[in-house]
């Protein structure tokens, strides 16, 4: 395939083997990648996806949902600026309990507490429509309020990072899924199963297709890796996971929410090259100061000893050998001799 073939405009699709793709950078995409937050949000945060939602949280979650519906997310409390820049799914069953779901795909490290505060603007907007609820209802000159009885809320995020919850990850029946609530500490009784921080590992989930056993291995294996896939696997067929297959096509939506999904890679690229250039450009810079600062303590003790021992902290610190010998005009051997 040539390299003219491989550009398209923004949001376009191809037709190859009788497959539609979508090209990205160079990449054929025949589903969305979930693992980005818009990818995630156009699949399953939109109308037409309850069902496949609903199978994702009562099987991740063991929660037991029967119908849910989406809700808006202007949450009181949020500003312009993080009105415009997240893209969490947020829905309610059948019962009032309300679910906000998120992909996160960079390390940030009071993250467990922002959930924490997310939490509460969920809870603010369920007390807000309760509170509504009870005036239209009861009336409001009876002298009474609302009693706070609130559903309970679940703030569900996927960290497709490095992150904490693995550390203790053998030790749990379930060691990709983390819940988080409020308990005694030192009886561990619940006091109510009212907030529930749920943080859903992806980054340590490494099985392989063959390697699923049960359907949330496959729920799993499948956000994280579909994106990667042609097809979807035969095993997959059958089951509640195939309408997450179909409805992750970008072939079957518009071209709007395929120019989204296209930004949201190209916009992920740019921060992962980014990255990784300053890294690069660290790691040059931290050399040359290293030869520099070894020269210079080499000649200002102006004893074989002291080069000697100059030497083995450049190597210590990671030096290559080469750099160090053509700084201190020795051989590579020599150089070598001194670790």
């Amino acid at each position: 395939m040539s390299n003219k073939s491989m550009k398209t405009p923004k949001g376009k699709l191809v037709e190859i083997d009788g497959i539609t793709y979508q090209i990205i950078e160079g990449k054929l995409y025949r589903y969305a990648d979930l693992t980005l937050d818009k990818g995630f949000k156009i699949v399953l945060g939109r109308i037409g996806s309850e069902e496949v939602l609903r199978h994702m949280l009562n099987r991740l979650l063991g929660t037991s949902i029967v119908k849910l519906e989406y809700r808006n997310t202007e949450h009181p409390g949020l500003t312009e600026e993080e009105r415009s820049s997240r893209f969490d799914v947020y829905c309610e069953d059948e019962n009032g309990s309300c679910f906000q779901v998120e992909m996160q795909n960079w390390s940030q490290k009071y993250f467990y507490k922002r959930a924490i505060y997310y939490s509460s603007l969920v809870l603010m907007d369920q007390a807000a429509k309760a509170q509504k609820e009870f005036r239209e209802t009861v009336g409001k000159d009876t002298g009474k309020g609302w009693d706070y009885n609130f559903q309970p809320l679940y703030v569900v995020s996927f960290l497709n990072y490095k992150n904490w919850t693995s550390e203790n990850a053998q030790t749990k029946k379930n060691p990709y899924i983390s819940t988080y609530r409020y308990v005694d500490i030192e009886t561990r009784d619940e006091l109510s199963d009212s907030t529930n921080l749920v943080f859903i590992d992806l980054y340590s989930f490494t099985k392989t297709e063959e390697e699923c056993e049960s359907m949330e291995d496959i729920w799993m294996y499948s956000i994280k890796n579909m994106h990667t896939l042609m097809v979807c696997p035969e095993k997959f067929k059958g089951t509640e996971i195939e309408d997450l297959y179909i409805k992750s096509e970008l072939a079957k939506m518009t071209i709007e929410q395929r120019i989204k999904h296209e930004e949201g890679i190209m916009t992920r690229n740019d921060i992962l090259n980014s990255i990784s250039e300053q890294i690069e450009e660290a790691r040059k810079e931290a050399i040359e100061i290293g030869i520099r600062e070894g020269i210079e303590e080499g000649r200002a003790e102006g004893r074989a000893e002291g080069q000697a021992e100059t030497i083995r902290k450049m190597l210590a610190a990671g030096i290559p050998a080469s750099a160090i010998a053509e700084a201190l005009e020795i051989t590579i051997e020599q150089c070598e001799s001194y670790r």
